[in-house]
């Protein structure tokens, strides 16, 4: 016959739970806000230009009330990037808006906007809602592609089963007395 728990195994199982249901609300919660989807360092020579930025645009927008998505793709000074982020100087920005199931491309001329020069590094930030974007693909610049996409259908879910998976082993670890 197994011995009534204590009070500290009670109490041990209740922190766990509490840990548990913390780490699954950051986790889920991370998928209602505009996300980073790609931030990278482009560089771009006359022969590159321009510069595609194509989005996919998921399926289904997960039930929500939106018809239309936007993504932003920020180039910033990359030495300034590098220093303070997105405060950074803004050499250009593009919105491009998109439906479930589109595929949007942008292209970015460089020699069209005086802040964007060639041959230099520049980074590109874009941003978006991650639940309607099943991808990102940047072309053009020096290197090759650039890419974003094939994320979880549900941001914050690897998080969840982290904590899921940590919150049990505690829990049989404690019942076995081994902690």
């Amino acid at each position: 016959m197994r011995p009534m728990p204590t009070a500290g195994r009670v109490l041990s199982v209740l922190v766990i739970l509490a840990v548990l249901g913390a780490g699954l609300l950051v986790g889920l919660g991370a998928a209602d806000a505009t996300e980073e989807l790609l931030n990278e360092t482009v560089e771009v020579d006359p022969d590159t230009d321009p510069v595609s930025i194509a989005v996919e645009y998921s399926d289904d927008f997960n039930d929500s009330e939106v018809d239309v998505s936007t993504v932003e793709a920020t180039f910033y000074n990359e030495t300034e990037f590098n220093d303070s982020g997105t405060n950074a100087t803004v050499l250009h920005s593009v919105s491009i808006e998109g439906g479930e199931t589109e595929r949007i491309v942008e292209d970015v001329y460089f020699e069209d906007h005086a802040n964007l020069e060639y041959n230099e590094s520049t980074r590109l930030v874009v941003t978006g809602d991650e639940t309607h974007v099943d991808g990102v693909e940047i072309d053009g610049a020096i290197g090759g592609v650039l890419a974003y996409g094939d994320a979880d259908s549900l941001p914050g879910f690897g998080v969840g089963v982290a904590v899921l998976a940590i919150a049990v082993a505690g829990v049989v670890a404690r019942a076995r007395g081994e902690l």
